[in-house]
């Protein structure tokens, strides 16, 4: 069950961040601005391939990440987590989803996907129910 967004805190502290992966600039530093506001460590990313080469990648609470990226997709970003043997709460976001998508998503295991337009309320929402569910 969804926590109330009024509580405006992190549902409890997290010793890890949340890392977004947007190539739109403009969408990136919005959610970072906005987690950060809720009080969540926040690491920002503008592509899949700037994610991976982050040795920090690898400690992260939850992954908040595109699907349409040039280079690499968000989903070709989780499969290569998989290969190293990282398995973390995952929300996939994207502006045009289809069924092939979808399955993809479903096969690598990600947590929830979330088309965009998003409302903020619900992102928050999604992001403390997903960390919930992690512990």
């Amino acid at each position: 069950m969804p926590v109330p967004l009024a509580t405006h805190r992190p549902l409890a502290p997290t010793d890890k961040p949340i890392c977004i992966v947007d190539d739109d600039e403009w969408v990136a530093e919005s959610l970072k601005i906005l987690l950060e506001t809720f009080g969540f460590e926040v690491r920002s990313y503008g592509s899949g391939a700037d994610f991976l080469d982050d040795c920090r990648h690898r400690s992260t609470a939850c992954l908040i990440i595109d699907q349409h990226m040039p280079g690499m997709t968000g989903l070709d970003v989780i499969a290569r987590l998989q290969l190293e043997g990282l398995r973390r709460p995952t929300i996939l976001i994207s502006g045009r989803l289809d069924t092939k998508t979808m399955e993809r998503a479903a096969g690598l295991g990600v947590t929830r996907v979330v088309e965009k337009p998003f409302a903020v309320e619900g992102l928050i929402d999604l992001i403390r129910t997903t960390l919930m569910e992690r512990d």
